[in-house]
């Protein structure tokens, strides 16, 4: 009695290209696509590897014995493959097994016995051996029944790998695959499709091929796995097992430790690389290349093409953005001439066909969550770009992008272009909050490929990205640091803001290029926490601020908070690497309180609109503070020019009298103050120049120039 097997197929891709021994085929080498069970009958294979010439594969229906044999009493088919080597991914079909016996490549001919495949259920063993009757290594399997497969044991084949089961009901006359064929990264991965009999057409009519046994030849897709470096040029990097060329459509996929880097020039028929992934060109790269960026909510975002040649009529074609009334779509450069900030967004028409200036930022916002997709060159060179000043009401903010398919180092980028910065600053969007975020040079933050981001110009010169500044980054890198941080947070119920402190051996107490960085201001901030420098303090407000090592236990931070009225605020810290004991205290001066964030949150009701500095203040300190610790120190007074006909006292909380004398020592303006933390005092109409300011209080004097523009 025949005992029927399930057919698994399992697709190995062989190293070796040359064999000299049956030794070098393994199981998986080919597999079975498909036979007929009646007269004539037929079945099919695909190459897995690279079959040498004058090869002999048998293909018997006798069973498996259960110990690395087979039994006798039926058949066993001999198959020379002939003088050519049969390359990975050919389809060979066996036609009209009982007479003609014909082979689409190479010779097949009747070893011993008659192989007649029975079409009430039978299977069907390809192996290789010293002859037809003792296999050395079983290559694949197939079977069109249930049955009893205990005799799978000692073949080496496994059940949805290399040994296929088409049954589905009854025992169909005939079976094929009709799975895919492409888009794999390699022969070995096709065997869980062949595998899978949901990817199989069966029938039971009788006749004459039953089914046809298409013999559409497999195609793999190089797809890069990094196994052994960051070298494009280094063939165990492929799944392929080398390195793609011209005609190849090659895939980056992410999620990798290793990603590619091309020293030489590379010519690929057309490139995919994931979100996340990345890849460098230190050369030139022939071929279309797509880069997709996964916009994982319909958010606005601040992103960039990292390909050069990409046009608005591809963007429009291939990414879903959302279309307005006036026919605009979701996705703009930002024009910062415009005097009103919702207007510095030029969104593109849904008829646009402009080119994407390579090192340029766009806004975008896709209909639904998904990839945004980017497709063109590699760009391998330097990338340069025009910054612009707004001029006017406008702004000197530029959206700028990272031109690359790798990474970028903003601290890199930052500190080449400073001259041309008004600082070393960078700020991002981020969509979960809605909110900016400032970067300064002392982060170095890695702006991802297809990121744009803000920088604020000092002229109209161009900056440059260079191939220098790029690197590869794993997708889930967490930036670890060893200085010292404090992150104050506040939360409104709704929305959460923050304000960074960094604790950096060299910096000041005043301003530091590349170590402190503004609160985005191209638009109105209406609920933001920030912070003022401690010396020759500008009135400008910072999301990020340095700060020297040696002074953390007496250094007091001036604390601004923009909210509206009758809002519940909670401030909490989160702190990095701050000494031993050493804790975060909130002062109040104006309820005259010390709250211990580093021990529990903090929550206050506005009472009415909050902007500005003078109420809180951040203490760093081991010493147990209390409310009756609480003492003003002049030195955390601070005055500097708010406008032109404005001057601003912050961090005093008593009365003061001030005075503003011309550099003759003429006498401008006299006029006293109570002031509750921050006073504003008007000035009359003055001319540009240098004039001083005196300030006379019980807690101290302070003498100060300002420079009125």
């Amino acid at each position: 009695m025949k005992h029927y097997y399930k057919i698994v197929l399992t697709l190995t891709l062989s190293l070796f290209l040359g064999f000299s021994s049956w030794g070098q085929l393994t199981t998986g080498d080919i597999a079975f696509l498909g036979y007929n069970a009646d007269a004539p009958d037929a079945f099919s294979i695909v190459a897995l590897v690279d079959i040498p010439s004058s090869s002999t594969i048998y293909f018997t229906d006798n069973e498996s014995d259960g110990a690395g044999g087979i039994n006798s009493g039926e058949g066993t088919l001999s198959w020379n493959t002939g003088g050519s080597v049969i390359a990975a991914g050919t389809v060979v079909t066996f036609t009209d097994l009982n007479a003609t016996r014909t082979a689409s490549v190479g010779t097949l001919s009747v070893d011993n016995g008659t192989l007649n495949i029975a079409g009430g259920g039978d299977a069907i063993f390809a192996f290789i051996g010293t002859n037809g009757t003792t296999p050395t290594t079983f290559l694949a399997g197939i079977q069109n029944e249930t049955g009893n497969f205990g005799n799978l044991a000692g073949t080496g084949l496994t059940e949805g790998t290399t040994f296929v089961n088409f049954f589905m009901s009854g025992s169909p006359d005939g079976g094929q695959y009709n799975g895919p064929r492409t888009g794999l990264g390699s022969f070995s991965a096709y065997l869980t499709e062949i595998g899978d009999n949901t990817n199989w057409t069966v029938s039971d009519a009788d006749g004459t091929l039953i089914l046809p046994l298409n013999a559409t030849s497999f195609e793999v897709t190089p797809t890069w796995t990094g196994t052994t470096d960051n070298d494009w040029a280094t063939g165990t990097n492929w799944s392929t097992g080398s390195v793609p060329g011209a005609t190849d459509n090659v895939i980056i996929p992410s999620g990798l430790t290793n990603y590619p880097t091309i020293s030489s020039a590379v010519t690929v028929n057309t490139m995919s690389i994931a979100s996340g992934a990345s890849l460098i060109a230190n050369a030139t790269v022939t071929g279309d290349v797509t880069y997709t960026r996964s916009l994982g909510t319909t958010n606005w975002y601040l992103v960039s093409s990292p390909v050069s040649g990409e046009d608005m009529t591809d963007m429009r074609a291939n990414n879903s953005f959302k279309t307005n009334g006036s026919s605009e779509i979701s996705f703009a450069p930002y024009d910062n001439s415009q005097s009103v900030a919702n207007d510095r967004w030029a969104y593109f028409s849904n008829t646009a066909t402009d080119a994407l200036v390579n090192g340029k930022g766009y806004s975008a916002s896709l209909s639904a969550a998904g990839n945004i997709s980017f497709t063109g060159s590699i760009n391998s060179g330097d990338v340069m770009i025009a910054l612009t000043q707004g001029g006017g009401s406008g702004t000197n903010f530029n959206l700028l992008g990272n031109p690359y398919t790798a990474f970028v180092n903003s601290a890199t980028f930052l500190t080449a272009e400073s001259g041309d910065l008004a600082s070393e600053t960078i700020w991002l969007w981020n969509q979960a909050t809605s909110s900016y975020e400032t970067k300064v040079t002392a982060d170095a933050f890695k702006i991802a490929p297809g990121q744009g981001f803000f920088v604020e110009a000092n002229s109209t010169n161009n900056v440059s990205f260079t191939g220098a500044m790029q690197s590869h980054e794993a997708s889930d890198t967490f930036q670890r640091s060893s200085r010292p941080e404090v992150q104050l947070y506040v939360n409104d119920g709704s929305n959460s803001r923050y304000a960074k402190l960094y604790y950096i051996n060299g910096t000041t107490t005043g301003f530091d290029n590349g170590y402190d960085g503004k609160l985005f201001n191209g638009l109105t901030n209406s609920f933001a926490v920030y912070t003022h420098l401690l010396s020759d303090s500008q009135g400008d407000n910072y999301q990020v601020q340095s700060l020297p090592t040696s002074d953390i236990e007496t250094m007091v931070v001036p604390v601004g908070l923009i909210a509206d009225s009758n809002k519940e605020i909670t401030f909490s810290v989160n702190t990095k690497n701050l000494p031993q004991g050493v804790n975060v205290y909130l002062e109040d001066r104006l309820n005259n309180t010390f709250v211990n964030l580093s021990e529990d949150d903090h929550t206050i009701t506005t009472k009415s609109a909050v902007n500005g500095i003078g109420q809180y203040y951040l203490h760093t300190t081991s010493a147990r503070l209390s409310n009756d610790d609480i003492a003003q120190d002049i030195a955390n007074v601070s005055i500097y020019r708010s406008a032109n006909n404005e001057i601003t006292v912050a961090g005093l909380q008593s009365e003061a009298n001030v005075k503003v004398f011309s550099l003759l020592g003429e006498e401008l303006v006299n006029t006293d103050i109570n002031s509750n933390g921050l006073s504003k005092i008007a000035l009359p109409n003055l001319s540009t120049g240098v004039y001083v300011v005196k300030l006379n209080s019980v807690l101290g004097n302070i003498t100060k120039k300002i420079i009125l523009e």
